[in-house]
C-alpha cells in the first residue's frame, strides 16, 4: 500500500476557550496534547512499515499485556462509564492501527478524538480518571457532585451553579482531604467519600444567586457567607434581598425589631462587589410599619470585638420600596462589636423616592469609611458609642440627614467630601458626645445645618446601659472638636436651620453637674447666603478666619448668634459662653453681625463687618451684652466694624449675700463692697459671708443641711447629707426605705423617681477684683457709634490721661485744657483725687466739671461738687460720667476740659488732680 500521509492538527482549542467563557475548557493543555498525538502519529507513520503485516494486519502477538501504558491497564479495570469510553477509544485506535488505508487520513481521527472529549458523560469521566492531564468539567454542580470515578481527581470544576446558568457561578473546586465540603463526590466500587472546597473566595452565585432583582439571593449569599472562606464575591448584578422572617433582636435601645437579610457572624471577612453589585432591599412579607430591615447585620454584640475585620467592598445598596404597601425601614448595614470594620467604595441610594438609611454602626472600634456616595436616601450614617472612625472622600446628595454622630464615641475624623440636597433643612453632619473629632475639607451647597455640636443628658455611660435604657448616670461632655476648611454657598433657613449649632439648648433637659462642650474650634470657614450661626454655649470655643456673607436670620438674632442661658441658677452654674473670635468677616447681612450675650469670657479680635442690616433695620454689628451675669472678661481689639456696637454690663443687678442660702457654682454676689463668684455648689453660713481676697473663701452652712431620711418625699433643690457628703435634689421623689444615695455620680437613682446629685455642701467663693471687664484695644475702629450700656463706662479699659491742677483757692474759677482728641474718642470715666481731705458744705462749694468743647461750643459731660461728698486724701473720687452721655464723644480736632466755679465762701482743694479714660474708636 501506499506510505501513508502525515496528519495536519491546524485546530485551536484555546481560541474555543476564549470564545465560551462561561464554559471553561482546558483548550492549552488540550493544543499541547493534540501536538503531542500529531507527533506520536507522524512516529507511528514511518514505523508502520516495520509493525504492518503486507495485508495491513499487526503481526499475530506483536501486542501483550505488558506493552499495555499503566494508564491503560488503569482503566481496564475502571467504572461502567471508563469501560465504555474505553471502548470507543479503542474502536478508534483499531481504526488507526488495522486499517492502513484510514491512516492515511489521520486528520480524520483527531476530529473523533475531539468529539469523544466533547462527549458530555463519557469524556468527562474518562478524562477525569487521568487527573495529570485534564480536570474534569461538568455543568451544573450536582452533575459534578453524581461523578463516581474510581480515582478521585485533585480539582473539579463547573460551568454553572444549577441549570439556570447565571454567569459567574461555575467554580473550581480542590480536594480538600476530608469526606465534607461544597462538593462530595462518591468513589466507584469503595464507596469512599471524597470532600472539595472552593479554590478562590466564594460567589454568591456559587451558592445558587440569581442576581436577576427577582428571586431572593438572600439565602444563597448567606451560605455562601457561611462557608467561611474569607468572604464573598458578588459578581455584577442587581441581588433581591429579603429579609428573615424572624427578629433576633431589637435596634439599640429601640423597641424596633430588626429583621436582617444577612447575618454577618464571622471575622476576617470581605464582601466584594467589585463596583457592579447592587444589593435591593426589599420587605419580608407581613412587613411592620416599625421594622428596621438592613441587608447587612452582625448581632447585636455588647462587646467590641466579637467579630473582627469585616470589609464590604464596591457594593451598591438600593432602598427602593416603593412597591411595598407598608414603607419600613429599608437599611443596608447594622454593625454592632465589630473591631475593623471597613466600608470601602459603597454607593448607597434609591432608584424610587427617597427613603432607606445607609448603616448603623454601634459598640464598635477601628472604622474606616472610605469613597462612599449617597443620593437620595433619608441618611446615611448613625454612629454610636464607636472608637475610632475615619471617614474620608465622600459625597452626600439630596439627603435629610447625612452623618449622624449619635451618641458616645471618640477619635472621629471625616475629611474630603461633598454635601449637597434638594434644600435648605437637610443636616450635614449632628455631633453628639464626641470626644476628639477632626471634622472638615468639605464643600455643602443647597443644605441646611451643616453640622451641631453638642451633647445629650439622655445618653448612658455604656453602650450595655444604652441598650438597657439604664440612668444617666454621667454625661458624656463633647470636647476637643475642630471643624475647619469648609467652603459653600445656600446654607440654612435662617430660622430653624442655622448652618452651626453649637451647645445644649436646656429646653431639652438639665446638665447641671457637668458644663457645656469643650475646646470646640471652627477655622476656615467661608460661607455665601447663609443662615446664621447659633452658640448656645460651650467653653474654649475658637472661631478662626471666617467669612459669612449675605447671612439670614430671624429678627433679633445676628449672622453670628451666641448667648448662653442664665434663667436659672443651674443654667448660670453649668452653662458657659467662653469663647475668643480670631479673624471674622461678616458682610451684608440681614441684620447685624455679631451678638454675644452673658459670656463669662469673650474676645473679639480681628472682626470686620460691611454693608450689614439689609433688610434696613438698625441692629448693632457688635454686640457684647449681660456680661455682669457671669462676671464676664472681655477683649475687643483689630476690629474694624462698619456699624454700631453696644456693649452692656449692670453690676447693680448683682444681688447682696444672704445667708443660710444654696448657692450653686458661678453665682455672683456683693458682700462688703466687694464682689464674689461661687466656685462649688453649697449652702452659706448663719452670717457674715465672703470677705477679703482669696480665691477659695469658705463659707459654711452645713450645720443647717438635714440628714437623709428613707420613704420622704423629696423636692428639686433639696439639700441633705448622707455619711460624710451633701447631694441635691434633681428630680423629684420618696426616697428608698434605707440606704440613701452614695458615689460620685452626675445622677444617683434613689428609690424608683428620686434622683440625687453630689455637691460640695459648703460654698467657697473667689474675689472678684471689679465685677465685669471689657479691655477696648487702640487698634479698633468703628464708624457708627460705640454705646454703652449700664454701668459699663465703670469697667471699659482703653486709654487714659492725668491732669494735674494744683491748689485751687475757695473762690474763683480757673479751666484747664486735657487734651485734644485726634481720633474718634468716647470717655468713659474722670476720677478726681486731692492730696488734702475737704469737707462737704451745702452752701459754700466748689463744682467740678468736665466739658467738651467742638467748634468752641461747651457741651458738659460730668458734673461732681463738694455739697455732699468732699474730699478725702489721696482717695480718688469718681466723676460721675454716666454711660454715654452726649458730651462724651469728641470728633477728631475736640478738646477736653476741665471748668471749676464756686459758690458761697466756696471751697479750697489742696494738690488737685484728675485722671480721664476713654477709648478711641
Amino acid at each position: 500500500m501506499a506510505t501513508p500521509t502525515k496528519p495536519r492538527v491546524d485546530y485551536s482549542y484555546t481560541g474555543f476557550q476564549q470564545e465560551q467563557q462561561d464554559f471553561p475548557f482546558p483548550g492549552t493543555q488540550l493544543d499541547n496534547d493534540l501536538a503531542e498525538l500529531k507527533r506520536a502519529a507522524d512516529d507511528t507513520i514511518d514505523a508502520l512499515a516495520n509493525v504492518r503485516r503486507s495485508d495491513g494486519a499487526l503481526p499475530n502477538e506483536k501486542v501483550t499485556y505488558d506493552s499495555l501504558s499503566p494508564q491503560i491497564k488503569l482503566l481496564v479495570g475502571a467504572d461502567a462509564g471508563t469501560v465504555a469510553a474505553l471502548a470507543t477509544v479503542a474502536a478508534n485506535i483499531a481504526d488507526v492501527t488495522t486499517t492502513a488505508d484510514n491512516i492515511a487520513d489521520v486528520t480524520t481521527a483527531v476530529d473523533n478524538l475531539a468529539a469523544i472529549i466533547a462527549a458530555p458523560a463519557a469524556a468527562a469521566a474518562a478524562v477525569g480518571a487521568m487527573t495529570t492531564v485534564i480536570d474534569p468539567q461538568f455543568s451544573t454542580l450536582a452533575i459534578a457532585q453524581a461523578y463516581s470515578p474510581v480515582v478521585a481527581p485533585t480539582y473539579i470544576r463547573t460551568a454553572f451553579y444549577d441549570t439556570n446558568q447565571v454567569a459567574g457561578s461555575g467554580g473550581v473546586y480542590r480536594k480538600n482531604g476530608t469526606t465534607t465540603g461544597d462538593l462530595v463526590i462518591i468513589l466507584s466500587g469503595s464507596g469512599t467519600h471524597v470532600g472539595y472546597t472552593l479554590t478562590d473566595t466564594p460567589k454568591a452565585t456559587q451558592k445558587g444567586a440569581r442576581k436577576d432583582n427577582v428571586n431572593n439571593d438572600a439565602p444563597a449569599t448567606q451560605a455562601a457567607h457561611d462557608l467561611a472562606l474569607g468572604g464573598v464575591d458578588v459578581p455584577a448584578g442587581t441581588y433581591k434581598m429579603v429579609p428573615g422572617s424572624v427578629s433576633p433582636f431589637t435596634l439599640g435601645n429601640q423597641p424596633n425589631n430588626i429583621y436582617r437579610a444577612i447575618a454577618l457572624t464571622l471575622s476576617d471577612m470581605v464582601i466584594s462587589g467589585h463596583g457592579s453589585a447592587v444589593f435591593h432591599g426589599v420587605s419580608r412579607p407581613g412587613v411592620q410599619v416599625a421594622d428596621v430591615q438592613p441587608v447587612l447585620s452582625t448581632d447585636k454584640n455588647l462587646v467590641v470585638g466579637t467579630v473582627k475585620n469585616i470589609t464590604i467592598d464596591g457594593v451598591a445598596f438600593d432602598s427602593n420600596n416603593d412597591g411595598d404597601v407598608t414603607n419600613s425601614n429599608q437599611r443596608f448595614l447594622y454593625a454592632v462589636g465589630v473591631d475593623g470594620l471597613r466600608l470601602l467604595d459603597l454607593i448607597f441610594h434609591s432608584s424610587g423616592a427617597r427613603r432607606g438609611y445607609g448603616a448603623h454602626i454601634q459598640n464598635s472600634r477601628n472604622v474606616q469609611i472610605r469613597g462612599l456616595r449617597l443620593d437620595k436616601m433619608t441618611g446615611g450614617l448613625n454612629i454610636r458609642y464607636c472608637e475610632g472612625v475615619l471617614i474620608t472622600d465622600f459625597v452626600f446628595y439630596n439627603f435629610s440627614e447625612a452623618i449622624d454622630l449619635d451618641g458616645p464615641s471618640k477619635s472621629v475624623v471625616i475629611r474630603h467630601g461633598r454635601f449637597e440636597s434638594i434644600n435648605r433643612t437637610s443636616q450635614c453632619i449632628d455631633i453628639n458626645d464626641q470626644v476628639d473629632a477632626s471634622i472638615g475639607d468639605f464643600t455643602v451647597r443647597l443644605v441646611g445645618n451643616i453640622a451641631t455640636i453638642n451633647y445629650k443628658t439622655t445618653t448612658p455611660d455604656t453602650y450595655s446601659e444604652y441598650v438597657a435604657n439604664s440612668l444617666v448616670r454621667n454625661f458624656q461632655i463633647g470636647k476637643r472638636i475642630t471643624l475647619s476648611n469648609i467652603t459653600g454657598s445656600q446654607v440654612g433657613d435662617g430660622v430653624n436651620n442655622p448652618s452651626f449649632y453649637i451647645g445644649w439648648d436646656w429646653a431639652g433637659g438639665n446638665h447641671a453637674g457637668a458644663g457645656p462642650v469643650s475646646d470646640i474650634t471652627l477655622e476656615n470657614i467661608d460661607l455665601e447666603d447663609v443662615g446664621f450661626m447659633s452658640v448656645l454655649e460651650g467653653t474654649a470655643l475658637v472661631f478662626k478666619n471666617i467669612t459669612y456673607r449675605s447671612a439670614i436670620s430671624s429678627a433679633g438674632f445676628a449672622a453670628i448668634d451666641m448667648r448662653s442661658v442664665a434663667a436659672t441658677t443651674d443654667q448660670l452654674a453649668y452653662s458657659d459662653l467662653d469663647v475668643q473670635i480670631q479673624g471674622m468677616r461678616v458682610e451684608g447681612a440681614q441684620r447685624g453681625a455679631v451678638k454675644i450675650s452673658v459670656p463669662s469670657r469673650a474676645v473679639v479680635d480681628g472682626l470686620i463687618t460691611r454693608d450689614n442690616n439689609t433688610l434696613g433695620g438698625t441692629d448693632a454689628d457688635l454686640i457684647l451684652t449681660s456680661l455682669h451675669t457671669r462676671g464676664a472678661r472681655c477683649v475687643v481689639d483689630n476690629c474694624d466694624v462698619e456699624g454700631n456696637v453696644i456693649i452692656n454690663g449692670d453690676s447693680t443687678a448683682i444681688a447682696a449675700w444672704v445667708a443660710g442660702t444654696l448657692y450653686k457654682k458661678n453665682s455672683l454676689v456683693t458682700n462688703g463692697g466687694n464682689f464674689y463668684r461661687a466656685t462649688v455648689d453649697g449652702v452659706a453660713a448663719a452670717a457674715g459671708g465672703p470677705a477679703g481676697t482669696g480665691t477659695a473663701i469658705s463659707d459654711d452652712g452645713t450645720a443647717s443641711i438635714a440628714t437623709w431620711a428613707g420613704s420622704t418625699a423629696y423636692v428639686v433643690d433639696n439639700v441633705v447629707k448622707n455619711g460624710s457628703a451633701y447631694y441635691i435634689c434633681m428630680t423629684a421623689g420618696t426616697s428608698a426605705a434605707s440606704g440613701g444615695p452614695t458615689g460620685s455620680d452626675m445622677r444617683i437613682l434613689d428609690g424608683t423617681t428620686l434622683v440625687w446629685r453630689p455637691i460640695n455642701g459648703a460654698v467657697r467663693w473667689r474675689y472678684l477684683d471689679r465685677p465685669y471687664s471689657v479691655m477696648w484695644g487702640k487698634k479698633n475702629r468703628v464708624r457708627g457709634t460705640v454705646t454703652l450700656q449700664g454701668d459699663a463706662q465703670k469697667y471699659i479699659y482703653g486709654e487714659s490721661t492725668a491732669a494735674e491742677v494744683g491748689d485751687l483757692a475757695a473762690t474763683g474759677t480757673i479751666n484747664k485744657s486735657v487734651f485734644v482728641a485726634r481720633r474718634r474718642t468716647l470717655i468713659t470715666r474722670v476720677s478726681y483725687q486731692t492730696t488734702a481731705d475737704a469737707t462737704f458744705d451745702a452752701v459754700n462749694f466748689r463744682s467740678l466739671l468736665l466739658r467738651r468743647y467742638r467748634a468752641g461750643v461747651a457741651t458738659t459731660l460730668s458734673t461732681v461738687d463738694t455739697t455732699a461728698t468732699g474730699f478725702t486724701a489721696f482717695i480718688y473720687r469718681d466723676g460721675g460720667v454716666t454711660a454715654s452721655p452726649a458730651g462724651a464723644y469728641l470728633e477728631p480736632g475736640d478738646t477736653l476740659a476741665l471748668t471749676s466755679n464756686s459758690a458761697g465762701t466756696g471751697k479750697a482743694l489742696t494738690g488737685l488732680g484728675f485722671t480721664v479714660d476713654y477709648i478711641e474708636y
